[in-house]
């Protein structure tokens, strides 16, 4: 069965599975509610198929992104025919996660290229087995998050104060 948080999820920021294993495994259907204890981003790249979250029933199509809040109610149907990209963030990280949930239709060859090259950039990276693997995927789910927020048009979440005194010290090495 398909299981959204790895077994230990302090090991690996994020889970990344494509849409036609989360439709055969983890028995995604409108009637099928669920809430993740982390954040969770659907990347359709190809079909259409609705989804229901916060009670509100919607529709995507190709080139949309879903995010899903942690602890948020929502269901997904997904088509045989669609094709993307789901990623189960780690609930311990620090990330600029927006406070709502988010459904972008990517308008434009560049926006919908930019996605589907961060997403395709982030399933490599989480397949490897590189030492630094965790923290690149940390530092491209960052980029990702905050590059979604800009295509939505709201101001991104502020840094925490653990991310600020990171980027403090990384800015003063002499420190």
């Amino acid at each position: 069965m398909f299981d959204a948080q790895p077994q230990d999820s302090t090991a690996h920021p994020m889970r990344v599975a494509p849409l036609s294993q989360l439709a055969r495994e983890a028995g995604l259907s409108l009637g099928n509610e669920r809430a993740y204890l982390a954040p969770a981003l659907f990347w359709v790249a190809h079909g259409q198929g609705r989804y229901s979250m916060e009670g509100q029933l919607r529709g995507y199509t190709a080139n949309n992104v879903i995010f899903v809040p942690a602890n948020v109610g929502h269901s997904i149907e997904i088509s045989p025919r669609c094709q993307g990209t789901a990623l189960f963030f780690s609930e311990q990280n620090a990330l600029p996660f927006p406070d709502e949930p988010m459904h972008l239709r990517m308008v434009g060859v560049q926006a919908q290229s930019e996605m589907a090259s961060m997403v395709e950039e982030m399933r490599v990276e989480s397949q490897g087995t590189a030492d630094s693997r965790d923290l690149v995927l940390y530092h491209r789910a960052a980029l990702m998050l905050l590059w979604l927020q800009r295509q939505s048009g709201k101001s991104p979440a502020q840094p925490t104060h653990r991310v600020t005194d990171m980027l403090r010290a990384i800015a003063q090495p002499g420190r």
